[in-house]
C-alpha cells in the first residue's frame, strides 16, 4: 500500500482535533496538527467534513456465505458493514457447512479473503475432535470459539483443551428454557431465567477446570440488565445489540418475522432498563443475521430468527448519544475501544505513530432514513424500516484506505485477518 495523507477532525476526549495523518502501509507514520499538504505524498484524502472516530468493529455478525449465500455472502455482508461504518467484522460459524472442522474453516477464510472489503475475523464452532479445534485456533483470522445453546454439552471439553490462551463467546440461553410461542410472546417462552442459568453454567464449568491458563469468556447479545450484571460479577465481558435497546415484544407483535430474533425481544420496559446499565457493557455488536424475504414471509412459527441490521447499527448507537442516553465517549468505547480490547488489537484506530489507521467518519449535519429495499445486504428487510437516525456515515477508512466515502464504494481494501492486523503495529518502526 502506498503512503497516503488524511485530513480528519478526530474525536478525542470529548473534543474534536483537526489533524493531518500520514499513513504508511496501514499504520500511522506521522501526525500533524491542523490540515497540511505533505510534499512527496501523491494520495491525499480530505475527510474534514465529518468527525473521525476510532474504527468501529462488529465482534458478532453472520455473513452466511458458502451454501447459504442466497441469504448473504462475504461480499454483500462486508459491503453492508462498510456502509454502516464498520472497518472490521468477526463472522459466526453456524454456516452450511458448519465451521467446526479444518476443511470448512479453509473454505470460509478463502471466501473472506477473496470477497471481503474490510478486515475480518472468524469464530469457530466447537467439536469433540479437540485436536482439530486446536489446529483451527492457529489459523490466521480465528479469534476464538462460539458456544451456541446446542453446544453447552461441549463446554467443559473446550475448556479442558491444552491451549495456553482461549476465548469463548457464548450465546447465553440454556436449552431447557427454550420453547416457542406466538408473536409478541417469545419473551415468555425463552425467558430471562434461561440467560441467567446459561451464564451460571458457564461459570460452573470454568470453576471446575481450575486452570491457570488465560481463558476469557464473553457473553454476547445480553437482552437485560440482570444477565449483564451477573456476567460482570463472574468476571466475564458482555455486549448487547441495538435491537435490545430500541425494540421490544411490541415490535415483535407488529413486525412479526422481521423482528423475530434469538434471544427474543423482551417486554416493553426491558430496553429502558438495559439503557440505564449501558456503562457496564464492553461492546455493542450487531448480531446481523440476514435471511431472504421469502424466508421471512412465512408463518411466524416457521420463519427463521435473525435481524438484519449491520448497515444501521452504528448509527442507531450514535443516535442514543444524540438523544443524550449516552455520550460520544461511550460510543467510542462500545463500538471501537471495547471490541478492539476484546480482540487484543493494540492501538487500533488511534492517531499516534504506530497505530492502526482505521477510522469511521461521521457527518452529523444530516440524517439517515432506513429504507429496507435500498439495503446493500441481500436481506432487504429490517425492523428499523422507516426509522430516521441523526447523522450519516461519511467514510469508512480501513488501514488508511477509504473503502466507502460520500455514499460510494471505492476500490478494494486488500482485507487482512484481524489476527494479522494485530501484528501490524507491533512490527512498525
Amino acid at each position: 500500500m502506498s503512503t497516503v495523507s488524511l485530513w480528519i477532525r478526530y474525536f478525542y476526549r470529548g473534543g474534536v482535533v483537526p489533524l493531518t495523518i500520514v499513513v504508511d502501509n496501514g499504520v500511522v507514520a506521522e501526525r500533524l496538527y491542523g490540515f497540511e499538504r505533505i510534499q512527496g505524498i501523491d494520495r491525499h484524502v480530505d475527510l474534514s467534513r465529518g468527525v473521525a472516530f476510532p474504527g468501529f468493529i462488529d465482534i458478532h455478525c453472520h455473513l452466511r456465505g458458502l451454501e447459504l449465500s442466497y441469504k448473504e455472502d462475504e461480499e454483500t455482508g462486508t459491503r453492508a458493514a462498510a456502509k454502516g461504518g464498520y472497518v472490521a467484522v468477526v463472522d459466526m460459524p453456524n454456516t452450511k457447512p458448519r465451521v467446526n472442522n479444518v476443511e470448512s474453516l479453509r473454505m470460509k477464510l478463502s471466501s473472506l479473503n477473496n470477497k471481503s472489503c474490510i478486515d475480518y475475523g472468524v469464530w469457530i464452532a466447537p467439536s469433540l475432535k479437540t485436536h482439530e479445534v486446536i489446529e483451527m485456533l492457529r489459523y490466521p483470522g480465528v479469534v476464538g470459539i462460539k458456544i451456541f445453546p446446542e453446544d453447552f454439552n461441549l463446554l467443559s471439553t473446550m475448556l479442558l483443551m491444552n491451549v495456553e490462551k482461549l476465548k469463548l463467546i457464548v450465546h447465553a440461553e440454556d436449552p431447557y428454557f427454550i420453547n416457542e410461542c406466538r408473536a409478541g410472546s417469545r419473551w415468555k417462552c425463552r425467558p430471562i431465567e434461561g440467560e441467567l442459568k446459561a451464564v451460571e453454567r458457564v461459570h460452573s464449568n470454568l470453576v471446575s477446570v481450575s486452570s491457570s491458563r488465560d481463558i476469557r469468556i464473553h457473553i454476547t447479545h445480553v437482552t437485560n440488565p440482570l444477565t449483564l450484571l451477573i456476567a460482570k460479577k463472574m468476571g466475564f465481558t458482555a455486549d448487547t445489540c441495538p435491537h435490545y435497546l430500541y425494540l421490544s415484544s411490541v415490535d415483535e407483535l407488529r413486525s412479526g418475522c422481521i423482528a423475530k430474533v434469538n434471544p427474543p425481544l423482551r417486554h416493553l420496559q426491558t430496553p429502558l432498563s438495559l439503557l440505564k446499565f449501558i456503562k457496564y457493557l464492553d461492546a455493542i455488536s450487531t448480531d446481523h443475521a440476514p435471511h431472504s424475504i421469502d424466508e421471512k414471509s412465512v408463518d411466524f412459527t416457521e420463519c427463521p430468527s435473525g435481524i438484519a441490521s449491520i448497515e444501521y447499527a452504528a448509527l442507531a448507537t450514535l443516535n442514543l448519544a444524540l438523544r443524550a442516553e449516552l455520550d460520544l465517549n461511550d460510543v467510542v468505547r462500545l463500538l471501537s475501544k471495547g471490541p478492539s480490547e476484546l480482540l487484543e488489537l493494540r492501538s487500533f484506530g488511534d492517531i499516534s505513530p504506530g497505530s492502526i489507521a482505521s477510522y469511521t467518519v461521521v457527518d452529523f449535519s444530516g440524517e439517515t432514513r432506513v429504507k429496507s429495499l435500498e439495503m446493500v445486504s441481500k436481506a432487504k428487510n429490517t425492523p428499523y424500516d422507516g426509522a430516521v437516525f441523526k447523522g450519516s456515515i461519511l467514510a469508512t477508512v480501513v488501514r488508511g484506505r477509504a473503502i466507502y466515502m460520500n455514499g460510494e464504494f471505492i476500490g478494494g481494501a486488500e482485507p487482512m485477518p484481524l489476527t494479522e492486523v494485530a501484528k501490524a503495529n507491533a512490527s512498525w518502526s
